[in-house]
């Protein structure tokens, strides 16, 4: 056998010596040694289930899930399925999330930005808010604003704005608009992004003749103007021909209890739940956009300024284009806590979807249950994560 070893070789070396033979034999071994651990573990798990009569299976998705959900962005009743409620629960996840990351990231560059200001009292405000809120636990920033929610004034004594915006310890109530007509309301919703494309596209032709000519050519106003524009003639339009596509619901008490009717109502729990958020993510957003400034060239800066360009147009043109690249990354990451630390929702009643899996799991299996729950987070992750990095590609090859 020793003979044989010594005669088989591979580009001239005994394959028992060559580097790259033992890294292949140890690959392919430490494969088949995780494909049996993890394949050992289940087989363990299901003769566990088996012996104790645990019901399994995702039968139960079919079954009516006769659980109210507070609040909820699709509608919902309790004789739905386990699957549409998990559904509805994901939803409202994936709701917190988009509006989370939308609002802790323009919180976020604007404390960043504050935090190298040139004002001595705006730069230690921003590093006071950094400090503070990068420090304290998620889910005591949670209790504490639910808490200051519940000490607002109950229903019938809350806060009238102009009888328009209702304030008190069971949410905040807006006006709201809602479609008047399905039709009308999809052909116009396509016509405004429409109108939001041709207004990116005005964006990017002004920025290119500003950057060719020098001359002023305010792309971000052009391209709000042509957005705006494109929607308010097509609402005119859609309204002469088929009536307005959205109708403003306005809130007002109703009934003995005063209960807010109509309009859309922020409840308490989802208020506490992202101004926690917003404040504790855009803390280290901040400290993201600071470092990424901070990694530019300070020579950049003044050759900007030398040219005549003021600090905004400097900070708008020069800076924070070329700070992207540091920012991204990272960026990415917190945009990915959002999404995962929003299951502390149920800590302050919220119905996000780890709470309402956590109350599907009284009538139904847990394991399984957990499984999904798993699985709907990983995706939201790598789909987040997938733009993230097609984001940060683009602005690292442009």
């Amino acid at each position: 056998m020793a003979a044989i070893l010594q005669n088989l070789t591979y580009q001239g070396i005994p394959i028992w010596r060559h580097a790259q033979i033992i890294q292949w034999t140890a690959q392919v071994l430490s494969g088949f040694l995780v494909v049996f651990l993890v394949a050992w573990f289940f087989f363990n798990i299901a003769n566990a289930i088996d012996e104790r009569e645990i019901p399994y299976g995702f039968s139960f998705l079919e079954r009516a899930y006769q659980t109210p959900i507070g609040q909820h962005f699709l509608p919902y009743e309790t004789s739905d399925t386990f699957l549409y409620a998990f559904v509805v629960a994901a939803v409202n996840t994936i709701v917190v999330s988009i509006v989370g990351v939308i609002l802790a990231t323009l919180l976020g560059i604007f404390i960043g930005v504050c935090r190298l200001s040139g004002n001595w009292l705006v730069a230690k405000v921003a590093l006071v808010y950094v400090e503070f809120f990068r420090n304290v636990p998620l889910l005591i920033q949670l209790y504490f604003w639910f808490y200051i929610v519940l000490v607002l004034p109950p229903v019938r004594e809350g806060y009238a704005i102009a009888n328009r915006v209702y304030i008190n310890n069971a949410g905040v109530s807006i006006p709201f608009p809602f479609p008047d007509g399905a039709a009308a309301a999809v052909c116009w919703i396509a016509l405004a992004v429409a109108g939001m494309i041709a207004g990116i596209a005005v964006h990017r032709g002004l920025t290119q003749r500003e950057v060719t000519t020098g001359q002023p050519s305010y792309p971000l106003i052009g391209g709000f103007a042509t957005a705006i524009v494109a929607g308010g003639v097509a609402w005119l339009v859609i309204s002469f021909v088929a009536g307005a596509p959205l109708v403003v619901s306005q809130p007002a008490p109703q009934g003995a209890f005063g209960r807010i009717a109509g309009g859309f109502t922020v409840s308490g729990g989802l208020m506490a739940l992202l101004i926690g958020l917003i404040m504790y993510t855009s803390s280290f957003i901040a400290e993201i956009v600071r470092a990424g400034i901070q990694s530019v060239g300070r020579g950049q800066i003044e050759a900007a300024r030398a040219l005549g360009l003021s600090p905004m147009s400097t900070l708008r043109q020069v800076t924070f284009p070329q700070a992207l690249r540091v920012i991204i990354p990272p960026l990415i990451s917190q945009f990915l806590n959002i999404t995962k630390n929003s299951s502390l929702a149920g800590a302050i009643g919220f119905s996000d979807l780890m709470n309402v899996a956590k109350t599907m799991t009284q009538t139904a299996p847990a394991i399984n249950i957990i499984i999904l729950v798993m699985v709907a987070y990983l995706a939201m992750s790598l789909t987040y994560s997938l733009i993230g990095n097609l984001y940060n590609r683009h602005i690292r090859i442009a």
